[in-house]
């Protein structure tokens, strides 16, 4: 993640460049600070670091709907102001995930779960309304719209690649969700580690060779 941000920002400093370095450093940090936790085990802090790398790993997302609103006005002189505030807007709503893990216990992270981390069916619940609301239906929304931006072969199979990746990615976010929250189904479990990280780096790389490989 942080490698294809170091080849973004190395390769152009713009205003999109910024933004899809933005996603990849945010997962970035995600992951480490989940794995960060696991050195952590039996400290209070295990639970502290792993809510805020679900946290992050929700917010990471805005960064792709922003980008794909620079992507629809790449064009114009889009108003600095408002990128702030759509962060700002995904930033606050992903507040959720201290509000419902913490007070309502929505993730458990102790010695009862072997110290491997179980969300509760309203958090389930919580972050499949988020997803939904906040990323799935504007991602629909702006897909249409950059698809009538752009023409030619070249920039439509781009096109399809980044939309393809963003979804791809969405979805299994959303399937990490259902894993961490049945943990005894076995199948589901071993099918999602099975594609869960070779999908993962896979979106990742068709998101940054889609629109940010050449992206000017």
């Amino acid at each position: 993640m942080s490698y294809f941000a170091y080849k973004l920002l190395k390769r152009a400093k713009n205003r999109s460049t910024y933004t899809l370095s933005a996603y990849f450093i945010s997962a970035a940090l995600t992951y480490f600070l989940a794995t960060f936790s696991i050195f952590l085990v039996n400290t209070p802090f295990a639970y502290s670091f792993y809510v805020v790398s679900i946290y992050l790993f929700v917010f990471s997302f805005s960064f792709l709907i922003n980008f794909s609103w620079l992507l629809i006005k790449l064009d114009e002189k889009t108003c600095y102001t408002k990128n702030v505030l759509r962060v700002i807007l995904y930033a606050v709503s992903s507040l959720y995930v201290f509000v419902i893990a913490i007070p309502f216990k929505g993730i458990t992270l102790n010695a009862s779960t072997g110290w491997i981390p179980h969300y509760s069916l309203l958090f389930l619940v919580f972050s499949w309304a988020y997803f939904l609301i906040f990323l799935i239906i504007p991602q629909l929304y702006l897909s249409f719209k950059i698809w009538k931006v752009y023409d030619g072969i070249v920039l439509k199979r781009r096109l399809t690649m980044f939309i393809i990746s963003v979804f791809l990615m969405m979805v299994l976010a959303i399937s990490l969700f259902v894993y961490y929250t049945i943990p005894d189904n076995i199948i589901f479990r071993i099918f999602h580690i099975s594609i869960g990280i070779v999908f993962g780096i896979s979106a990742a790389y068709l998101i940054y060779k889609g629109f940010g490989k050449e992206l000017e």
